[in-house]
């Protein structure tokens, strides 16, 4: 059995898919109040669609319609059994290695991270993660689904995440869904770390600076298990 404190980092699609799927822009919809010089209505109207362009490929990271995964960071936790007394000797005896996978195949990627998921005796490996709910795993999942990539069994249980799956920030709002709070200034306020960088900058990053990039998603890796050891969650 493996623990596996994981994160994900996501790009757009490429430009020329998005502009494929970019929805309409309608330019009867700008507002151009008291304009009536037609060269200033002309150039309002521009800036609007270019905006709405801009603003499509933006957001487009973050929805698995428009993005990709560019790299999933994983630190795999091998505990250690005390064979004198059959306890769980967490320290020092564990085992940890950090893994950043990335491939430019996104289905290479997913099918890596799924097979560590992959359990002995078709169970999984423990998962912990920060909004691994609301985002990784959905995330993961449906872009799985669209490369036609297995995912592992048992990963939900009818509309629910199944036991082995551990959310960071479910524990910490503790049933109060208007809790808030990021990785970042939940483990600043833990006193545990902080983050090396800016998340939106990653895909650009991914290609100009792989080893920053890859500095950047370790230090997520390891400050989200920072925060779940700050939480008592086992790892």
């Amino acid at each position: 059995m493996k623990n596996i404190i994981f994160d994900i980092e996501t790009g757009p699609l490429p430009e020329n898919e998005l502009l494929a799927i970019l929805p309409a822009f309608d330019p009867a919809e700008v507002k151009t109040g008291n304009l009536k010089d037609p060269a200033k209505i002309a150039e309002k109207i521009a800036e609007a669609e270019a905006n709405h362009r801009r603003d499509f490929i933006e957001r487009a990271a973050l929805d698995p319609l428009t993005g990709r995964v560019l790299a999933i960071g994983a630190l795999l936790v091998t505990p250690c059994f005390n064979q004198r007394d059959n306890e769980l000797n967490r320290e020092p005896g564990d085992q940890r290695e950090l893994l950043i996978i990335g491939h430019d195949d996104e289905a290479q990627t997913l099918r890596e991270f799924w097979a560590l998921v992959r359990g002995e005796m078709g169970r999984l490996n423990p998962l912990v993660g920060f909004n691994i709910f609301n985002f990784d795993l959905p995330f993961l999942i449906r872009r799985s689904w669209k490369l036609k990539v297995p995912v592992p069994f048992g990963l939900r249980r009818g509309r629910y995440w199944d036991d082995q799956l551990t959310d960071l920030r479910d524990c910490w709002q503790l049933g109060d869904r208007q809790a808030k709070g990021s990785l970042d200034s939940i483990a600043k306020h833990l006193g545990v770390g902080t983050k090396n960088g800016d998340g939106k900058a990653f895909a650009e990053l991914w290609q100009s600076d792989r080893q920053s990039a890859e500095a950047y998603l370790r230090n997520d890796v390891k400050l989200t298990a920072k925060v779940a050891a700050a939480l008592g969650v086992a790892v």
